[in-house]
């Protein structure tokens, strides 16, 4: 097997699949004789003229277009030869291989929550943006493009025809969830429809380059051994489809738009690429389609590349290379000056530490008379001032002043926008307005970012002395803004690795030691009287058969997918932990009995939807867990006791037939 294609062994595929793997299904002849003519640089009008005429969908599908009144000929052409010389060979390929996976993948299937109108309409953006993008980029093979924007996601109609799992119900169950559609896939049906389609793709011995992009496009692939022409077309097809997605054109019903791989950005210059035109021009061939599919697509009137240009930024930019352009056009001896007197709050592993520490810095260095932090609030699109330095007596209290994020207010978007500091000085309506909230004549906005994403904004001014803001100052500032950034990721990096330690390394749920931690911190409170607290226990019933019968990668599935419902339907202030093998706890502060055992009754529900949907996954055995509720009362002395009420109210549970929810003390 080729090493660059990360493909799925047979026994892993039986296991996701209906039928046996050994009877793979066959791809249509007329598609693979399609694709040879796609892929060779010289189609003999001859081979194209009688593939066309021996099937009777593409040569209806074909005569019908030329007919059309898209071209408005004056008369009736009904031969396929004289069809061909008028559409262009090029054209004709793209017809063929639009009509034949329709015809032969796409209209057998059933309208289910899986809705083969959203994929084949999600199917022909991606191909036409494709072939867009690559003239975009001056990719030698335009239809190899196109092909493979029209084929990328054909992983999913085998998923529809023969998984295991449903996966119109996936789908259904996938609309809830917050993460990537890959990732539910994975959990849920086995494997991802890359996987799947890349190991047909490779059965089928369809053209290699295909293969490589229904396998990667989903994926990083700046390991692989790759030419600079293969990784091109990879990244095409994942543009394309990040574009598609965005456009409101997915493969689903839902709205989930992929994440682009940071590697793109070698193969693509993403920000001088003229992404109006690609819309456009796929705009008219989708026109063109439509009629025939009976599709509506959206207008190129509701694309808006700013917006599309500001997506790419999060995906794109690092800070590190906003840093280092900003060095460049800074003073450097006072760049110097301003980074030696913030290098030390920025070597703190507190967020607010090093926030405010920089606000000093920045105060003491460059003598604003104030200098606040402004915190986006998301939904409500709004700015909230949660910290604020100033000399002498307060011109105003600015602590929680808030500011909207409305159109009017274009000093303030062209700084989330393109991630650079603005002066507002009250040019438009909302620019003033602003001001006016923060009784100022001019004020600098710097925002700063962590991980490609802006998570504030220092907003600085002369309020007091009404001094003028000079320019030259931006860059430096903007330096300052850039390593405020950096420091918030080590923070955050430090944070989230002592997450990791608290964490189980399989079920991402506290461990053992924390949720004993927890566990601790609640009952002593409880004892005080300072809260109630109640205590739930779930066990996996029949576990050890998922594992004896499946392997032991079943238990590991089966462990994750509760973990993630438990992590679903609990609070913020829920602590949820695993206790070891097939066992979880929850810790429920303020919380009585009662409300504990509806909960454990919900979860158990959860839990045996979800076998449900698994049922044809793991044939013969059913999903369910029991569950044990316990509340602190006087008289309980240890949480260990608390513990034990719980796990002998679970243990009653199986007792009784499993699949229960049993109260105790």
């Amino acid at each position: 097997m080729n090493d660059r294609l990360i493909l799925p062994l047979a026994e892993d595929v039986e296991k996701v699949l209906k039928f046996d793997v050994k009877e793979v299904p066959s791809f249509p002849p007329v598609m693979t004789k399609l694709l040879a003519l796609c892929n060779s640089n010289q189609t003999h009008m001859e081979d194209l003229s009688k593939l066309v005429e021996t099937d009777p969908g593409i040569s209806t599908r074909v005569l019908s277009i030329v007919n059309s009144a898209f071209f408005g000929l004056k008369r009736t052409i009904t031969d396929v030869t004289e069809a061909i010389i008028f559409l262009g060979v090029d054209e004709v390929k793209n017809i063929s291989l639009k009509a034949s996976v329709f015809e032969k993948m796409i209209r057998p299937g059933k309208i289910k929550s899986f809705h083969r109108a959203f994929f084949w309409r999600h199917c022909l953006c991606v191909a036409c943006l494709g072939r867009a993008i690559a003239e975009e980029v001056h990719y030698p093979a335009l239809e190899e493009a196109y092909m493979a924007g029209l084929l990328h996601d054909f992983g999913k109609i085998i998923f529809d025809l023969q998984g295991c799992v449903n996966y119109g119900e996936f789908v259904a169950n996938a609309a809830a969830c917050h993460g990537q559609v890959i990732d539910e896939e994975r959990d849920i049906m086995g494997m991802g429809h890359d996987d799947i389609g890349a190991y047909y793709s490779h059965a089928w011995h369809l053209p290699e380059a295909l293969t490589l992009v229904i396998n990667t496009h989903h994926r990083r692939f700046e390991h692989l051994d790759l030419s600079d022409e293969e990784a091109t077309l990879i990244s095409i097809v994942a543009l394309a489809n990040f574009l598609a997605w965005t456009q409101g054109i997915g493969s689903l019903d839902i709205n989930h738009p992929p994440v682009l791989q940071p590697e793109i950005t070698r193969y693509i210059p993403l920000f001088e690429v003229n992404f109006k035109r690609i819309i456009k021009k796929m705009d008219r061939e989708m026109e063109r389609t439509a009629q025939f599919y009976n599709f509506v697509f959206p207008s190129s009137s509701q694309f808006r590349e700013n917006l599309l240009q500001a997506n790419l930024k999060l995906s794109a930019i690092s800070s590190k290379a906003y840093f280092n352009g900003a060095a460049k056009a800074a003073n450097s001896h006072k760049s110097q000056a301003v980074m030696e007197s913030i290098t030390a709050p920025h070597r703190s592993l507190d967020p607010e530490t090093v926030i405010q520490e920089t606000l000093k810095a920045i105060y003491n260095d460059f003598h604003f008379d104030r200098i606040y932090f402004l915190k986006p609030v998301m939904p409500s699109r709004q700015l909230t001032v949660v910290n604020c330095l100033e000399k002498g007596e307060p011109v105003q209290s600015l602590i929680s002043v808030q500011v909207s994020l409305h159109k009017r207010a274009k000093g303030l978007i062209q700084c989330l926008r393109n991630k650079e500091p603005v002066l507002v000085n009250g040019q438009t309506a909302g620019d003033r307005d602003i001001l006016s909230a923060f009784n100022a004549h001019e004020m600098l906005l710097v925002p700063f970012c962590s991980r490609n994403k802006v998570v504030g904004i220092l907003g600085m001014d002369h309020a007091r002395s009404k001094k003028a803001i000079p320019s030259n100052i931006f860059s430096i500032i903007g330096i300052v803004a850039n390593e405020l950034g950096m420091a918030l990721e080590n923070a955050t990096a430090y944070s989230e690795a002592r997450s990791i330690s608290m964490r189980d390394g399989l079920t991402g749920l506290l461990n053992r030691m924390t949720i004993d931690q927890r566990l601790t911190e609640g009952f002593n409170k409880a004892v005080k009287g300072e809260h109630t607290l109640s205590l739930v226990m779930i066990d996996v019933d029949f576990f050890k058969k998922f594992n004896d019968t499946f392997g032991h990668q079943a238990g590991d599935v089966i462990l994750k997918l509760i973990s993630k419902t438990l992590k679903k339907i609990s609070r913020p202030s829920d602590h949820v932990g695993r206790y070891g093998g097939e066992e979880f706890i929850v810790v429920l502060n303020d919380t009585s009995l009662d409300k504990a055992a509806a909960y454990a009754e919900r979860v158990r529900k959860e839990v045996r939807r979800l076998g449900e949907l698994l049922a044809d996954r793991f044939p013969g055995l059913t999903l369910s867990v029991s569950a044990g509720v316990s509340e602190y009362k006087k008289g309980i002395k240890t949480k260990d006791a608390l513990v034990a009420a719980a796990d002998k109210a679970l243990y009653k549970a199986k007792e009784t037939g499993r699949d229960r929810v049993v109260t105790g003390v």
